[in-house]
């Protein structure tokens, strides 16, 4: 399953799901580089929902270097290679790392991805509709203290997307120009030492039914999440000229392994066991709101709402696709370096275009 951090929200979007217009702020290849300061706080902690443990109450800090590359960058094909690397610390005391504020590596991911323009409208509309296609590629590698303490040695992912642009008020006006539906199907598989987490270090002695103590590497006994399918669906509005809007739905569907039967040694003869009686299919919403602005094109500032959850709580209910106990708020504070070192240099930046062209910014998948 994920690493359980205190300000990590759902968000499908990596350095190698940014998707650059034709006319892309800076002509580096390293562009869509960036650092992200996240801040991420339970919704409890600010007075929205009722009071849980405070095991759920948190609030932390996560910082993320996303470097980018492209390594094949033409106006309809490219190709682009890129790295999640970070850490995350807990301000509060949740006791979810074993010293108060203790910095934790994350997963490290490493990305590639493949997009192709399939169609844009010509004519009086000219880029107002636009078609997409993508194809992503990620490694994990388990470089968290949870990850890496657990047997788990990496996971792999792939899947497509389609992005389509229609227009609304047109590129000429201060707001509302065009939506953007990016839609995205991902299977990710994990390869690990065992189905259940393990850790050769913390060898515990056990009792087992027939009296004998030995010792047993596992941590618990439950399965990893081995297969996971990801469908998400993700909204893009300009509001008023840099202001805009994004909103996201999300289906994790997380399948674990399937025990089979045995038999247990036990004094007087062997005690048969049925291992198909766990729950193998747990399925997560995520839903996902934000504003995000630009400052000075160097700068991003988002700040949004995120609510990740299993679809069925511990009590049995099935919890609200828009909030439960999980939810948090967050601020997210982007430099982006290419752009940064564009206008220090003056290399990479773009020819000023004529008036009547009509500038495409950046937008996250």
């Amino acid at each position: 399953g994920p690493v359980s951090t205190p300000a990590v929200r759902w968000n499908q979007a990596t350095a190698a799901d940014t998707l650059l217009e034709e006319e892309e702020e800076t002509t580096l290849r390293w562009r869509g580089t960036t650092f992200t300061w996240n801040q991420g706080g339970s919704t409890t902690l600010f007075g929205v929902g009722g009071e849980y443990t405070p095991a759920i109450q948190v609030y932390g800090w996560d910082f993320t270097l996303r470097p980018n590359y492209f390594v094949l960058d033409r106006p309809k094909d490219k190709v682009s290679v890129s790295a999640d690397i970070g850490w995350v610390v807990e301000l509060t005391n949740s006791d979810i790392t074993t010293d108060y504020r203790e910095p934790q590596l994350k997963d490290v991911a490493l990305n590639a991805r493949y997009s192709r323009e399939l169609w844009e409208s010509g004519g009086a509309n000219r880029g107002e509709y636009k078609t997409d296609a993508a194809m992503r590629l990620r490694l994990t590698l388990p470089t968290s203290p949870a990850s890496w303490n657990s047997g788990k040695y990496f996971t792999v992912g792939l899947g497509p997307q389609l992005i389509q642009k229609v227009k609304l008020l047109g590129s000429k006006a201060d707001g509302l120009n065009h939506v953007t539906a990016t839609l995205g199907v991902t299977y990710a598989h994990l390869f690990a030492e065992s189905y259940t987490p393990v850790n050769d270090a913390l060898r515990r002695p056990r009792q087992a039914p027939s009296g004998e103590v030995a010792l047993d590497e596992q941590l618990t006994g439950w399965s990893f999440a081995m297969d996971r399918l990801t469908t998400s669906l993700e909204l893009n509005l300009p509001l008023y000229k840099d202001l805009s809007m994004a909103t996201s739905f999300g289906l994790l569907s997380d399948f674990k392994h399937e025990f089979g039967a045995g038999c247990v040694e036990i004094l007087g003869g062997c005690a048969p066991y049925d291992g198909s009686g766990g729950t193998t299919y747990v399925p997560q919403t995520a839903f996902n709101v934000s504003l995000s602005y630009p400052v000075y094109e160097v700068v991003g500032l988002t700040l949004g709402y995120n609510n990740l959850s299993r679809q069925i709580g511990p009590d049995g209910r099935r919890r609200n696709f828009f909030y439960s106990p999980d939810a948090q708020f967050y601020l997210d504070i982007t430099a982006n370096l290419d752009v940064i070192y564009s206008k220090v240099t003056g290399r990479g930046e773009k020819p000023e275009e004529p008036a009547t062209a009509s500038a495409a910014g950046r937008r996250e998948l």
